[in-house]
């Protein structure tokens, strides 16, 4: 909710910007919640889920879909975004059933050392892989839509 305001104002100049904010907010969001575990810092997962919550990019997402589809599509488009952020609640604590059966522990890394894998730390990496994906998908395809007439 708070990133809403400033994520709709900017939406009115550009669609990429705030695609690649949000994503790298959500990114490091989930990563910290993930090394919060590790730190052993309530604190740490707390803020990582604050910043997540902040890049949360659902009215940019909407924002997009209503300058850029015509009125006549719009409803039905809007339907099947609904439908998939309810696929996505559904299946995202399934997929918590399945990464809460994995236990790693990396070899020592530069900088950050042993990065543990588990149960606690495994939602958030995996959403942090996906978010990055989607920002590469951001960063080499996506193209601004025509804003003529809006």
């Amino acid at each position: 909710f708070i990133s809403s305001i400033p994520f709709s104002m900017w939406t009115n100049h550009s669609f990429r910007y705030p695609f690649i904010m949000s994503c790298s907010l959500m990114v490091t969001g989930n990563v910290l919640y993930s090394l919060a575990d590790q730190v052993r810092m309530v604190e740490v997962a707390l803020l990582g889920r604050f910043i997540a919550g902040l890049g949360a990019p659902k009215c940019i997402i909407r924002r997009y879909m209503a300058d850029t589809t015509p009125v006549k599509l719009r409803t039905s488009v809007n339907a099947g975004f609904g439908m998939v952020v309810a696929a996505g609640s559904a299946l995202g604590p399934a997929m918590a059933v399945i990464l809460s059966r994995v236990e790693y522990m990396s070899d020592p890394l530069p900088v950050v050392g042993v990065i543990f894998f588990n149960g606690l730390t495994m939602p958030g990496y995996f959403m942090a892989t996906l978010w990055t994906t989607f920002l590469l998908i951001v960063l080499l395809t996506f193209d601004e839509p025509n804003r003529a007439g809006l």
